[in-house]
């Protein structure tokens, strides 16, 4: 019987646990970084300069970067592509308060509490912006608004060295914001710029029309179309504005980025583009927005560019306005842990980003009669279908979002809708809203007049 050699090398009890050191050493840093969830990602932009760009009341499918055939954003698709372009961005709102809230704070608006324009609400102080958070790291913090809706007295300057409203539109902007990047200090900036270009009342100029091959049509008729839930083809002047005024704001986009970059900023600087809420014209029976959650009023553009990293574009649904925040102070090394709101930086790097449910809410003054607001209303919106709770109205509706992408088309008895209702119920109970004070307030008259204007109020 042949019996098997003796290893020929025998350790010591100390060269044993010597080894065994060596390899837990070797091993514990590995194993406490899969391991610990309160470790924090590298950033991939540390403290670099954020350019947050929000066209208010831009729907996605009305930019050439998603699939719109007429030329209304020559500027917005050259940055697209050089960026990361989320093609599945859904709003958390309906309306500009409460979508761009979410937006500066990572919150949703159950949480943060700005829902209802009958309020009047704003943001409450003892909420962390970030504005705040960024300026507590050092950032030097701009902002440059439209007015009304995102005006100060809202609450929105919380944070923000210099908090101003020049004008309505991105170009009334532009002479501000060169001078406020002309007084660079030396620290890294964050600089927030919105515009209402494509607001109604929608106001193109010549060049815009002339750009677009459109005439200038008066669109008479309009308005009791979209209250009668009339012929779609009549509200084609009414379009054809819209989209020359999505022009008029590109323009001005274009011409911002090259005032960024001709101070030596695009090598250094984050770009995000998006809007707080898309607009409605007879899809759903109603034009404009505030009343509904379907996807014309929700999906809106959401475009990242960071430098270093590769162009793409992401199908996944994310959420566009609650997940600013965290994903640009994670991009640039600033998030703490337990800081609210979904991170989408994962995605940029080609990885699926975890940010659980994707909830939608507005409300409108809701009477049981038609011409009215449906109350308060509420989605959940998945890769493949879409649950809308019409809280005030008692009623769900469910849509198969793969095989009807326009949501046109309810399914009344799929097993679907008591999954999503238990998922959106879940939801509600891990984002309680937050014990805060009410901030409802009278509004200035001036402002009271700007918000008439723009249809906010009667």
């Amino acid at each position: 019987m042949r019996t098997q050699p003796t290893l020929p090398i025998q350790l010591s009890l100390g060269a044993c646990l010597k080894a065994v050191g060596v390899l837990v050493g070797f091993l514990l840093p590995v194993v406490l970084l899969s391991g610990c969830r309160g470790a924090q990602p590298a950033a991939l932009c540390r403290d670099c300069n954020i350019l947050l760009i929000s066209m208010d009341t831009l729907r996605a499918d009305h930019l050439g970067c998603y699939g719109y055939e007429q030329q209304t954003s020559p500027n917005i698709d050259r940055l697209a592509e050089r960026s990361v372009v989320f093609e599945r961005a859904v709003s958390q709102s309906a309306w500009t308060r409460p979508a761009h809230a979410s937006m500066l704070t990572g919150l949703y608006p159950v949480e943060h509490g700005i829902v209802a324009m009958s309020r009047n609400g704003g943001l409450n102080p003892s909420i962390p912006t970030l504005a705040g958070i960024l300026s507590h790291a050092g950032y030097r913090t701009g902002a440059f608004t439209g007015g009304a809706n995102m005006s100060a007295h809202f609450g929105f300057g919380q944070g923000f060295e210099s908090y101003r409203s020049p004008g309505r539109r991105f170009e009334d902007h532009l002479p501000a914001i060169e001078r406020w990047l002309d007084r660079d200090d030396g620290r890294p900036w964050f600089l927030f710029v919105h515009g209402f270009d494509p607001h109604r009342p929608y106001k193109s100029l010549p060049a815009d029309r002339k750009a677009l091959g459109l005439p200038r049509l008066p669109a008479r008729g309009a308005r009791t179309t979209c209250k009668t839930g009339g012929d779609p083809a009549a509200l084609a002047p009414l379009v054809a504005e819209y989209d020359a005024a999505v022009h008029r704001g590109d323009r001005s986009i274009g011409r911002l980025l090259e005032i960024v970059g001709a101070r030596g900023g695009s090598e250094k600087t984050i770009v995000v583009f998006t809007s707080d809420h898309g607009e409605e014209f007879l899809e759903h029976g109603r034009c404009f927005h505030i009343r509904t959650l379907y996807r014309e009023v929700v999906q809106v553009p959401l475009i990242v560019s960071v430098p270093g990293i590769s162009a793409r574009r992401v199908d996944q649904v994310v959420p566009a306005s609650a997940a600013i925040t965290p994903t640009l102070l994670e991009l640039v090394g600033h998030r703490k842990p337990r800081q609210p709101g979904p991170s989408i930086a994962a995605a940029l790097s080609g990885d699926r980003a975890d940010v659980g449910e994707v909830v939608s809410e507005t409300s409108s003054r809701y009477v049981e009669s038609k011409g009215h607001g449906h109350g308060h209303v509420r989605a959940l919106t998945t890769d493949d279908d879409k649950l809308i709770d019409w809280i005030a109205q008692g009623r769900r509706e469910y849509y198969d979002i793969r095989a009807d992408s326009l949501e046109t088309k309810p399914v009344t008895n799929s097993p679907r809708i008591a999954v999503l209702s238990r998922r959106l119920e879940r939801w509600l109970e891990s984002h309680p809203p937050l014990d805060l004070e009410a901030t409802d307030a009278v509004l200035p008259e001036r402002l009271r007049n700007q918000l008439r204007r723009m249809g906010y109020i009667d």
